[in-house]
């Protein structure tokens, strides 16, 4: 079976719910609340089974720990399974129940932070993180979090105070720089959810296709933001490896013979890839660990395959062996292809 290749544009949801645990991206659709971490074998089981999605299971375990006086720590996890079963109001008197008892469980205060976005009670919330805060000041996504519900709040030179104090926890991380772009996205600040977006980029480009089937970028619709996504500005490092080679039959989207052709050839060599190629009108990308193949048309009309790889992860004569036989298989794939043999 041909892979599908991945197209440009944004699947569109009716509403978008926070997460009810914040660790990454607090405005995320459908995910479930995070379950403490325990030493208990039996809670331990629970939230086995609680990472696992099963959230039924999990309840039935629950009934012989709860007997008695539970714990806090038990009424956390039984909170986290009645939400992901759907029961959120049972779910969030435990919980209450869970943080009278013991102030301390960081998580709870996460997990309260999510449902409070959820019912847009976002003072609530804000003083929720600033409580999960104040018990592990070093966690690395304290500020992500916080500059997130300031965005919601649209007190956007808040949330850029946050956001910059987690950027500077994550120096040249392109998913930090990602989920801060995300987060602006779905707050709909468009100019700085672009800027980030465009260093998370710089720094890691693939995550310019992860972004065009990603919902919370759906309400950018900016020329920057379209010039963004349809511009390959990749450099090559300094002294990195090159080959390319052209052929008769150009570059199409719409009939990507080229494409299979490359893909075919690299399965023949057993060379690893990507399966998610990005594809749009002007040209196509496909990523191996190794190398960075890209696909376009010239304005003569024949394709071309660019092979691209830093220096460190070849020597010279492996290169030439390896793109050479890989590039003879792509014409070969094609005179297969021209003539109809498959």
């Amino acid at each position: 079976m041909r892979p599908a290749l991945r197209k440009f544009g944004c699947r569109r949801f009716g509403c978008l719910l926070a997460a009810a645990t914040l660790a990454g991206a607090v405005l995320c659709a459908g995910a479930a609340p995070a379950a403490a971490q325990t030493r208990d074998p039996e809670l331990a089981s629970v939230q086995a089974h609680l990472d696992r999605g099963e959230a039924d299971e999990a309840l039935e375990l629950l009934k012989t720990v709860m007997k008695g006086k539970p714990s806090a720590e038990a009424l956390l996890l039984r909170s986290t399974a009645l939400i992901m079963a759907g029961d959120t109001a049972k779910g969030f008197d435990d919980l209450e129940r869970a943080l009278k008892l013991d102030p301390t469980l960081r998580q709870g205060w996460l997990n309260l932070a999510g449902l409070e976005i959820a019912e847009q009670r976002y003072d609530a919330a804000y003083d929720a993180l600033l409580k999960a805060q104040e018990l592990d000041s070093g966690d690395g996504d304290n500020h992500l979090n916080l500059g997130a519900v300031r965005v919601l709040q649209g007190r956007s030179e808040e949330a850029a105070e946050h956001f910059a104090r987690y950027l500077e926890a994550h120096p040249g991380a392109a998913e930090a720089a990602y989920l801060v772009a995300s987060n602006y996205a779905l707050g709909g600040f468009e100019e700085p959810a672009v800027q980030h977006l465009q260093e998370a980029i710089r720094l890691d480009e693939r995550l310019r296709l992860k972004a065009r089937s990603d919902d919370r970028f759906v309400g950018l619709e900016g020329e920057a933001y379209r010039r963004l996504l349809t511009t390959d500005s990749y450099a090559a490092p300094a002294g990195a490896h090159t080959a390319a080679a052209a052929f008769t039959q150009p570059y199409r989207r719409q009939e990507p013979d080229l494409v299979y052709a490359v893909l075919d050839a690299l399965r023949a060599h057993g060379i690893e890839y990507d399966p998610n190629v990005e594809a749009n009108d002007e040209w196509a990308l496909i990523w191996s660990p190794r190398m960075r193949i890209k696909l376009f048309t010239q304005k003569n009309g024949t394709g071309v395959v660019r092979i691209t790889a830093p220096a460190e992860r070849f020597t010279a004569d492996e290169w030439e062996r390896t793109t050479q036989e890989l590039l003879r298989t792509v014409y070969r794939n094609l005179d297969r292809d021209a003539a109809g043999i498959r």
